[in-house]
């Protein structure tokens, strides 16, 4: 749904997709390697190489990032901020690899094993 971002807060603490000016947010069904799959809502700035708040469904925390990359991103990062706790905060990389292994404990498992 196309929202305007001042209306995207909303969106994201109820877990809806939506398409804002250069951010949107969307579920995304990831498999962690093993048969189950575990439900992440994430929130992007301009694409999918800045992820700025990911849902982990499993374990019930956001996890946000630290880095900043412009002023319009930064602007993003504000309007788009869940109401909730932040329970971790990575920065990009660490962002994308856990949307990558499906979540906290997949990517927790695949750091243990290496």
């Amino acid at each position: 749904m196309r929202v305007s971002n001042n209306k995207a807060r909303d969106y994201v603490n109820e877990f809806k997709e939506f398409q804002g000016s250069n951010m949107f947010a969307k579920w995304l069904d990831v498999g962690n390697g093993r048969t189950e799959t575990n439900l992440l809502y994430a929130v992007y700035s301009y694409g999918s190489h800045f992820p700025m708040y990911v849902w982990d469904s499993t374990e019930k925390k956001w996890i946000g990032n630290k880095d900043k990359y412009s002023r319009s991103t930064t602007r993003h990062q504000s309007q788009g901020r869940p109401s909730g706790e932040i329970h971790i905060w990575y920065n990009t990389d660490d962002m994308k690899e856990v949307i990558y292994h499906g979540g906290l404990v997949a990517l927790t498992i695949s750091k243990a094993q290496q």
